[in-house]
């Protein structure tokens, strides 16, 4: 069930840390009373799913995971994507420019 948090209220520590223990993938570490430290695995990061990978960048797609691109992924010579049994690469009106290593032992949508 969401939970609806009123933003012009004050939030302390304890209250943060509650709220996100609802979340998935969410590792949280209090510090001391005022200090939240806050880790998400899994998904895209902060900023954004990434399409290019350099030489030495790798991804992997785990089981009951997916990961959706709207445009291309490009994988540069030296670079890895690994999609796990029962993951999933979408790319949505792109293709797939592969001079790296692509594993793949789940599926593969190209719409």
């Amino acid at each position: 069930m969401p939970k609806t948090i009123y933003l012009d209220n004050t939030l302390n520590a304890c209250d943060l840390e509650a709220i996100l223990k609802a979340g998935n993938n969410i590792t949280i570490t209090k510090i001391n009373d005022c200090t939240l430290e806050i880790s998400a695995s899994g998904g895209g990061a902060a900023n954004g799913i990434k399409y290019h990978f350099i030489a030495g960048e790798s991804q992997i797609i785990e089981n009951r995971y997916q990961y959706n691109l709207y445009y291309n992924l490009i994988l540069d010579l030296n670079s890895n994507f690994t999609i796990d049994l029962g993951g999933q690469l979408v790319v949505h009106k792109g293709y797939i420019l592969n001079n790296g290593t692509l594993t793949n032992n789940g599926q593969i949508f190209n719409l």
